[in-house]
């Protein structure tokens, strides 16, 4: 019996050139139909109504997009199944959805950003933050593609913690490239750069930009909608994050010890 599900998937942006479909590169949609294909839970993404809520660029990770196809697999073996034969995408969450259901038209997408503290004052940080909250035409904070640039940001939220500042943001849509036009106006003002008056002229539509923050900061951490996606973790899934995680310590206690070299031999 053919049904529609919507899976939830995990992956490092750093391990793809991107998210969409593009021949003769590794991508995250090439990647998640590789797998289906091979399992024989799709014959193809056309048969199948492949479709993706978001779309990431290069070095953009995710923690919660969502693949959204038919199928007549198992239920009860579909993640196990994909985790075991997938490279590099993680998925872990299935939900059986309405045949007309668009993983597209969400509730609400959060993505974070991790962005360095050094030289930055959180206030400012903040403050400037604060003005990409409620509705507003961010042609001037994204690339447009055509697309209608007034959005509704529902909240921005600043945390800095050690030498990270964490950025949350929260809205049922962003535009290609917004996020990180945001955070790198953020940042300029935090450095003393910029004048928030400066952030509102854009705002208002004035000429200008501040940039781009880098990809590799950037994670889309969930997309929320009415219907639930249960969590299931499986044992692919947890034993190739542990390795990942294991892998990524290691990395960080080296770039620790290149700091302080002496110390770290100390030790």
């Amino acid at each position: 019996m053919v049904w529609t599900a919507a899976v939830k998937i995990a992956y490092d942006g750093r391990d793809f050139n991107g998210s969409q479909r593009q021949p003769s590169v590794g991508t995250v949609e090439g990647e998640v139909l590789r797998a289906l294909v091979k399992i024989e839970a799709i014959a193809s993404a056309k048969e199948a109504r492949f479709r993706v809520a978001s779309r990431t660029d290069r070095g953009v990770s995710a923690l919660g997009n969502v693949v959204c196809f038919d199928t007549d697999f198992e239920a009860g073996r579909l993640l196990h199944a994909l985790n075991a034969v997938s490279e590099k995408v993680f998925y872990y969450g299935l939900a059986q959805v309405p045949h007309d259901f668009s993983p597209r038209r969400s509730k609400q997408r959060w993505y974070r950003y991790y962005h360095p503290s050094e030289g930055i004052d959180p206030d400012l940080f903040r403050e400037c933050a604060r003005m990409f909250e409620g509705r507003h035409d961010f042609i001037r904070f994204c690339k447009p593609e055509g697309k209608a640039t007034v959005k509704t940001v529902d909240k921005v939220v600043v945390l800095p913690i050690g030498d990270l500042i964490i950025i949350d943001l929260y809205a049922r849509g962003f535009l290609r490239n917004m996020v990180r036009r945001m955070v790198a106006a953020m940042a300029e003002v935090g450095r003393g750069r910029v004048r928030l008056e400066t952030v509102s002229e854009l705002l208002e539509g004035k000429e200008g930009n501040f940039g781009l923050a880098k990809a590799e900061g950037l994670v889309l951490m969930d997309v929320r909608y009415d219907i639930e996606i249960p969590i299931t973790i499986t044992a692919p899934f947890r034993r190739e994050v542990r390795e990942r995680r294991q892998e990524a310590l290691v990395e960080l206690l080296f770039y620790d010890s290149l700091i302080d070299p002496q110390d770290s031999l100390e030790k």
